[in-house]
Parts: C-alpha cells; structure tokens; sequence
C-alpha cells in the first residue's frame, strides 16, 4: 500500500487508458471513476504503480462501477475538439457563469448542452456574444434533436410561475362582486331618501386596483441594468432560463442581482 499521489507519468498513463476505453474523466463522475479504478491499485500490497496493465486487471473488476462516454457525449467531445485552445477556455468561463445551465459536469445532459450549443455555433466564431445568441436561440426555438437543460430548482412555494409561464394573475385581488339588488339599490325607500344607497359610478371608484407583484417589478428594472448589447442578453438569458426551469420570480431575481454585481466587480 502506497501513501504518495500518482506520479506526473502514472498520470499521463491513466489519461491515456482512460481515453482509449471512453472513461469518463470529466466533472464529479470523472473523479468517482477515477478513485473506482485507481484506488484498487493504490491500495494494492504487491503491485501499487498505475500502469496500462493494472489497469486493465482493475478494469476487469469493477467495470460494472464505471461510467463510460455515450454517444452524446463523444459528439459534444468531437465538436470541442474543434475549437482552438482560446475558444475552449471562452466557452469554460462562458458557462461558468451561466449559474442555471448544467455545464461540464459529467452527466449526459451537460454533454448535450454542449453539443446543441457548439452545433448551433458552426460556422461562427466562439465568443461569449454568439454564445449568448446560441442559447437565447435554443431556449426560444430548438431544432430537432436539441435541447438545453437547467439544474433543477426547488418546488415553488408560490403560483408566481406557472409551468415555465409568468402567472400574470398571481396576487391580483378578486374583482368585487355586483351590489346585490335590495335596499342599496334603491334611492328612496317609502318616499324617503335611503342614505345606504350608493350610485353605479361611485362603486366602479371604490374599486382598489390590482398591486402590482413587485418581484416582477423588481426584474423589469434588473433587465434594463445593462450598458453593452452583450449585458442585456446574458440578462435576458438568465431571466428565460429561469422562467423555463420553473423557478419563482424571488429566485429569479436573485440569480439577476448575482449577475449585475459579478459585473460590477469586473468579473
């Protein structure tokens, strides 16, 4: 049993291993992979060095524990691939602060994030502008075969947002019923002036108006807290992508507050 990290070399090797069976090496599931093949041979007695050979014995016995690439995932790869080193590190920071799109993380819906977002983009250079456009686009009218998918948010509390949709009748107060008919609406009652009577037009002034929800308010002002065309489409974005993964206008606003005060700070 070996106490000291894997080598530079042993590294590389298990890089390479990885890459020539499809084991995944990304995000959470990378890591989890790692440790289920490697740490039989690190805690091994007799042979603890991570070779192409020890491996492929620890392979043999855990196979059934690893998590291999799909073929959603060997598209997103190949289209990455194609993307210069710069252009790599513009999508990595573009998507890091994309708070509700699941990223590189592993899992097959970061995978097909993205391979509808870099298939979208052929023919246009990566930046973070045309990945905004990319996403907007996809939100609003995916392809066929393309979709974006968000991390999960908890159950509302509320009706603010109600499938995916702003629910424009939520905290709108019941509109009063009719006067019923009776003595309120008799002017003179027995020859006698009744002072209960109230005219029509005076009801309709009683009328307290609807509040407005002041969530939503509050989002109308974030959204036009931009100076560049590029602010007010992450803006947008995050607003979208919110409204669609179901979470409640609080939540929403929020997540704008984040992006406007990362931006104030220059990140």
């Amino acid at each position: 049993m070996r106490t000291s990290p894997p080598s530079p070399t042993e590294q590389a090797v298990f890089n390479k291993f990885a890459r020539d069976y499809d084991i995944i090496t990304d995000g959470e599931i990378g890591v989890q992979n790692a440790n289920v093949l490697c740490n039989p041979i690190i805690n091994s007695e007799t042979n603890p060095e991570l070779t192409t050979q020890t491996l492929a014995a620890s392979l043999l016995k855990v196979k059934n524990q690893i998590k291999f690439k799909s073929a959603t995932y060997k598209k997103a790869d190949e289209l990455a691939r194609q993307m210069t080193p710069d252009e790599q590190q513009i999508y990595r920071v573009w998507s890091k602060n994309q708070k509700l799109l699941i990223s590189i993380d592993g899992s097959e819906e970061g995978y097909k994030n993205v391979e509808s977002i870099l298939g979208w983009l052929r023919g246009n250079s990566v930046t973070a502008a045309h990945l905004d456009m990319a996403l907007s686009n996809l939100i609003n009218s995916p392809g066929v075969g393309q979709r974006i998918h968000f991390h999960p948010q908890p159950r509302q509390q509320d009706r603010s947002v109600v499938q995916g949709r702003v629910n424009h009748a939520f905290n709108e107060e019941p509109k009063p019923k009719a006067a019923a008919a009776g003595i309120q609406g008799q002017e003179f009652v027995n020859g006698r002036r009744n002072h209960a009577y109230v005219p029509p037009g005076e009801t309709a002034k009683n009328v307290t108006a609807a509040p407005v929800d002041a969530w939503q308010r509050i989002i109308e002002i974030q959204l036009k807290d931009w100076t560049t065309p590029n602010q007010e489409a992450r803006l947008q974005n995050e607003y979208k992508a919110g409204v669609a993964a179901g979470k409640s206008l609080r939540d929403i606003s929020t997540s704008l507050q984040g992006m406007i005060k990362d931006r104030q700070r220059g990140r």
